[in-house]
């Protein structure tokens, strides 16, 4: 029993290592998000979050202070609160992600939802 916990957690620590808060490459202020990463930004511009002026930092956070590579569901909450909640009521908290159902930049849908919501 005692190998076992002890494998398990060998196991565990590299995740854990891995899961820890990555820092952006440090960036010049009139830096633009489309330098590095212009795939991305196209699909965002073309998407509905882009068309109505969504801008990078809303989602991921200032390069400098709060950035955050992979936002989790409540980056979404200040304009997309009903949805959260519907999330929260139907997902368990590990399985709580805007991007099991939609493509993180486009954000359109992966697939079609039951009653078109």
């Amino acid at each position: 029993m005692k190998k076992l916990i002890i494998l398990l957690l060998m196991l565990a620590l590299p995740v854990t290592a891995v899961a820890k808060e990555k820092k952006h490459i440090k960036t010049s202020e009139d830096q633009e998000c489309s330098e590095c990463h212009g795939a991305q930004m196209q699909a965002w511009q073309e998407g509905k979050h882009g068309l109505m002026g969504v801008k990078c930092l809303v989602c991921h956070g200032s390069t400098d202070k709060n950035f955050v590579p992979k936002p989790d569901i409540y980056r979404c909450r200040g304009c997309h609160g009903e949805k959260v909640e519907d999330v929260e009521k139907k997902l368990p908290p590990k399985a709580r992600d805007c991007f099991l159902c939609h493509d993180a930049h486009s954000v359109t849908a992966r697939f079609h939802m039951k009653g078109g919501k």
